[in-house]
C-alpha cells in the first residue's frame, strides 16, 4: 500500500541512549485562517510533498475530539495547557497504535480555534483506520466524531495556498478566492515604506511586531495555482526592493528561500500578469 512507505507523523526520531538522530522531522507549515465571523483558526501542517500528493487522491478524515470542560479556558473557551496535553496524548496514542497495526495512515495535519483541537489524517483503510481511532478515544475518554473529506475539499483550510497549486488541486470556486495573512521581515524604516507600498494595492495592515521585526497584513486572494503565484510575484520582489523579506508562511519551501542574502528563486521574479488580473486583485 502506497501509504506504508511513509511515517505516521513525520516527527524525529533519536536513539534514546545515544542522542544520535535516526530520522530528520519533516517539515511543518504554521498557518493562521479566518472564520467567518472573524476569529482565528490555527493549522499545523505536515509539509512532505510526496506524502500529499498521495493523499491528493485518497480520503482525509477529520477527528473531531471534544474536550472536558475544565480544559477550556474561562475568557475565550480555548484549549488549557492540561487539555492540549490530553490532545496530544490522543494523538500520539492513535498514531502507536496505527503504526503497530500496520494500517496505511498518516498524519497530515491539526486545527486549533474554536474550543478544540482536531487532526487530520490520510489513510487507504476508512474502516481499518476509523476502529482504532474509536479505541485510543475510548481509552482516554473522548467523545469523537469522524469526518470523511478529500485533499482538495480541505486544502483552502490545512495547505499553504503555493501547495494547492504544486499539487493542481482543483478547489472549489467559491473557496478559491479567501482572505490571507502575509508577514514580512526587515527593519522598521522599511518596513513601513512596504506598509504603505501594499495599502496602496489593497492590503490591509493588521499588526507589526519591534521584537521580531515582522509586519503581517491581509488581503482577500487568489489561492489557486495561477492566481497565488501572480501574487506571489507581485509582492515578493515589492518587499526584496525595499530591503524587506517575505516570511513565506504560504509557501511550500518557507522563510529561508526568501532570505536577502540568498537569490530570489526564480518562480517569484517577474511582474504578475496583468489586465484582468491586477484590475480584481491589485489596487484599490
Amino acid at each position: 500500500m502506497t501509504l506504508l512507505q511513509f511515517a505516521v507523523t513525520g516527527e524525529q526520531i533519536s536513539n534514546e541512549e545515544t542522542g544520535e538522530v535516526i530520522r530528520e522531522a519533516e517539515p511543518h507549515s504554521s498557518l493562521v485562517r479566518y472564520r467567518p465571523d472573524g476569529g482565528e483558526l490555527f493549522i499545523h501542517t505536515r509539509m512532505n510533498m510526496a506524502l500529499l500528493r498521495a493523499a491528493a487522491s485518497l480520503p482525509i478524515l477529520l477527528l473531531k475530539i471534544t474536550p472536558r470542560a475544565n480544559e477550556l479556558t474561562p475568557r475565550d473557551a480555548l484549549l488549557t495547557p492540561k487539555g492540549s496535553v490530553r490532545n496530544y496524548a490522543f494523538l500520539e496514542r492513535l498514531c502507536e497504535d496505527l503504526a503497530a497495526a500496520s494500517c496505511p495512515a498518516c498524519y497530515i495535519a491539526e486545527q486549533h480555534g474554536e474550543g478544540r483541537r482536531d487532526f487530520y489524517f490520510t489513510t487507504e483503510d476508512v474502516t481499518g483506520f476509523e476502529r482504532i481511532a474509536c479505541t485510543a478515544a475510548e481509552a482516554l475518554v473522548f467523545p469523537i466524531a469522524l469526518e470523511q473529506h478529500s485533499l482538495a475539499e480541505m486544502a483552502p483550510l490545512i495547505l499553504p495556498a503555493e501547495a494547492i497549486g504544486d499539487l493542481n488541486l482543483e478547489i472549489a470556486p467559491e473557496a478559491r478566492i479567501r482572505p490571507t495573512r502575509f508577514e514580512f521581515w526587515g527593519a522598521e524604516p522599511a518596513l513601513k515604506k512596504l506598509c504603505a507600498e501594499l495599502e496602496k494595492r489593497g492590503y490591509r495592515f493588521l499588526s507589526f511586531e519591534a521584537f521580531s521585526r515582522e509586519l503581517r497584513m491581509t488581503k482577500n486572494v487568489p489561492i489557486d495555482g495561477e492566481g497565488f503565484g501572480a501574487v506571489l510575484k507581485e509582492i515578493v520582489p515589492l518587499a526584496r526592493s525595499l530591503q524587506c523579506s517575505y516570511c513565506g508562511t504560504e509557501t511550500v519551501e518557507g522563510r529561508d528561500q526568501f532570505l536577502l542574502a540568498r537569490p530570489l528563486p526564480e518562480r517569484y521574479t517577474g511582474a504578475s500578469r496583468g489586465g484582468f488580473f491586477s484590475r480584481i486583485f491589485g489596487r484599490s
